[in-house]
């Protein structure tokens, strides 16, 4: 019998530290920006009916394939949620006593049974802001600057393509009729800047002719002007924003919940192709659940925390990059006590410190200079006695002497 070896599933991954450090500074980021433009944290179930992550799409739509399903011990069919948007729907409709306009957030693991790229795993977070009970273009584009202040805090120029699935059903109607079922072709349109013209009208030509397919295409080149789109234009501008986004009348968003406004978010150096971060507006699904007969307009906005990860990968050129989870490490040489009300007293003074003990100080050296730890103290006999430490810098090899417990001091020379 061949020895089990212990790997991980195509699509999942396990992280190191700096990897997960650098993951933690995206999320923190992302977390505090969240915070500023006043949306609250919630938490939705990871594990759901089948019924309510399939709801809205048919039984052959791409996203009812990558669904991982699942069966409980009663046999009911469940499945792990694909995104955040159908369980925030899910959590408006079993909690109606919420105040409207409700702004929360939410960063959560997900997960689709699809196809592995770079920047594309099938176990993955979304980190995600959405705003109920409010409709309007001023609203969206403030989710656009909130996306553009994010990226550009983690380093990252944005471009913003939006569109408005209006102007696009109207286009698909207008190819080829009123009343076309456009749940079939918006993802077929979602693949034009991925595969060729001649591939495009090929499959188009499975639910129209090839005139008409052509003639789809060719109307994203002039599309008419929608009063949604011009007052979402007019919002960005006012928001000082309009330079970092890009009218696409083609941009499709597969999802089939999308009502109007969608975007999706690129990095300008192109370091991955996948987008980083999408969003739209969704009025009908929480509607259409509460069914109390009142309105719950809905707008979201969802980052991709591993292709965000992969961008920030490709820009790093080594370990110095990686954000530190250490300021200092104290090293204890058979005085614990004195180490340890060092430790306390830095760390009561926000300052990150790991301890070591009874190590050879030139093997805490190279520890520390391998994790990327920027300062080393020897704490002795010596140093106790005389009330003070040496604080060495481990990039300049510059060696400064303070006050043992001169916590401020300390801080001053962390800096």
């Amino acid at each position: 019998m061949e020895k089990f070896k212990p790997t991980n599933i195509k699509g999942a991954a396990d992280t190191l530290p700096e990897v997960q450090i650098l993951r933690n500074h995206v999320t923190d980021t992302l977390r505090k920006n969240f915070e500023a433009f006043g949306f609250a944290p919630i938490e939705t179930a990871m594990v759901n009916y089948l019924e309510v992550l399939a709801y809205k799409y048919d039984a052959d739509a791409e996203i009812m394939r990558e669904i991982y399903k699942i069966k409980d011990q009663g046999e009911r069919d469940l499945g792990l949620r694909f995104d955040l948007t159908i369980p925030f729907a899910k959590f408006i409709a079993t909690n109606r006593n919420l105040k409207m306009p409700f702004r929360r957030y939410e960063i959560g693991r997900v997960w689709r049974n699809g196809p592995v790229k770079a920047g594309r795993l099938r176990e993955f977070y979304q980190c995600d802001v959405d705003i109920v009970g409010t409709s309007g273009q001023v609203v969206e584009a403030e989710l656009i600057a909130l996306a553009v202040k994010s990226f550009l805090d983690l380093g990252i120029e944005p471009v913003i393509k939006y569109g408005n699935r209006k102007v696009l059903i109207g286009l698909i109607e207008a190819a080829i009729g009123k009343g076309a079922d456009a749940t079939k072709i918006i993802p077929i349109i979602d693949k034009i800047e991925k595969v060729s013209k001649e591939e495009l009208v090929k499959e188009l030509q499975k639910h129209m002719s090839k005139a008409a397919a052509e003639k789809l295409l060719t109307s994203f080149e002039k599309p008419p002007v929608h009063e949604e789109v011009t007052s979402l234009q007019n919002a960005l501008k006012a928001l000082g924003i309009d330079q970092y986004c890009v009218y696409s009348p083609s941009l499709a968003r597969g999802l089939n919940y999308y009502t109007s406004t969608i975007w999706e978010v690129f990095d300008k150096k192109q370091r991955i192709t996948s987008s980083l971060s999408g969003g739209g507006r969704y009025d009908n699904i929480i509607t259409e659940w509460v069914g109390n007969g009142q309105n719950y307009p809905a707008v979201g906005l969802s980052f991709g925390l591993e292709p965000i990860m992969a961008v920030l990968n490709a820009s790093r050129e080594n370990m110095q990059d990686v954000p530190k989870i250490v300021d200092i490490l104290v090293l204890s040489m058979n005085t614990l006590k004195e180490s340890h009300k060092l430790a306390m007293g830095l760390r009561d003074a926000g300052i990150k410190v790991l301890t070591m003990t009874d190590v050879k100080p030139s093997k805490v050296f190279e520890y520390a200079d391998k994790e990327n730890i920027p300062f080393v103290t020897v704490v002795g006999e010596r140093e106790c006695a005389d009330w003070k430490i040496k604080i060495k810098n481990m990039k300049s090899g510059e060696e400064k002497e303070v006050g043992m417990y001169d916590f401020a001091v300390i801080a001053e020379v962390l800096k």
